[in-house]
């Protein structure tokens, strides 16, 4: 079986191909997401697929970049970007941190994302 650093470069290909079924195969059905700590976590691939839905409708030419990572056993601690241009057509780079657990299937059973709600480009 490949690492849990191999597993989220493969998970980031599709992302970027927008495949969605390969790209929700990655996720244990019972998966937590926090895709942003202090909000209320998705619970269930169901939520996952209706957020990751709505945000590629809402964005375009997007780019995740892995600038760091590290990983311990299950779990890889990420730093990096997204990149992307967002509705209304402004370019918006992301900056990131997050840590994904995998299980013993390789399928991720939790992700925490750690980022700025506020568009980092605005200037309002």
């Amino acid at each position: 079986m490949s690492s849990p650093i191999e597993r989220l470069r493969a998970l980031m290909a599709v992302s970027g191909q927008r495949d969605k079924a390969a790209f929700l195969a990655a996720f244990d059905p019972a998966i937590e997401y926090h895709y942003h700590v202090g909000t209320r976590p998705l619970i269930g691939i169901e939520w996952v697929d209706k957020f990751i839905s709505r945000y590629w409708a809402n964005h375009s030419e997007t780019e995740w970049v892995l600038e760091n990572w590290a990983e311990n056993g299950n779990k890889v601690l990420t730093e990096g970007r997204e990149d992307y241009v967002n509705a209304d057509g402004v370019k918006v780079s992301h900056p990131y941190m997050g840590i994904i657990e995998f299980n013993d299937a390789g399928k991720i059973t939790a992700w925490r994302d750690y980022f700025q709600m506020k568009d980092p480009a605005a200037t309002a």
